[in-house]
């Protein structure tokens, strides 16, 4: 961890522009590369849509981790119990960042688990946390993933 101040706070609608270039950059960057043609094009044509959907106060608890006034991070909860999000800018990736996402989404989850679908690439970070998978690999329209629940305990 490194000395520099780092805040968690909700997302705002300003931020938007912000996350959807820092999902957008990790994503060419982390997932892409483990995708199909047809996956990353699924992928590319949804983030503007899906993205948009974590900023519906409503259903989502969606946060971001700040840097030197950059956006490095993003996570967000559906549902209080399904996580759809966990981003972080590549340049802050083997920090520890990921982590305090994770941790402050699970002090706000109902229930005694927390479920997800991990990017392939992620598996490992998942795992490395207390998550389990819960299924074989999934593919949809070229979009691979891996289902996996944290389990309170």
């Amino acid at each position: 961890m490194s000395d520099k101040q780092r805040i968690i706070e909700p997302v705002s609608p300003g931020d938007f522009d912000e996350i959807v270039s820092l999902v957008r950059n990790t994503s060419e960057q982390d997932i892409f590369p483990l995708f199909s043609d047809e996956g990353r094009e699924t992928f590319s044509n949804t983030i503007l849509k899906d993205t948009r959907t974590i900023f519906n106060t409503d259903r989502f608890y969606t946060v971001k981790a700040i840097e030197e006034n950059r956006i490095i991070g993003v996570a967000a909860l559906r549902d209080k119990n399904y996580m759809t999000t966990l981003f972080v800018d590549k340049s802050s990736q083997n920090k520890g960042i990921g982590k305090i996402l994770l941790n402050h989404l699970l002090e706000h989850i109902e229930g005694d688990s927390l479920s997800l679908r991990a990017s392939i690439n992620a598996v490992g970070f998942y795992q490395h946390q207390g998550f389990k998978t819960t299924g074989p690999e999934g593919n949809v329209k070229g979009v691979r993933f891996m289902p996996m629940t944290y389990f309170k305990h």
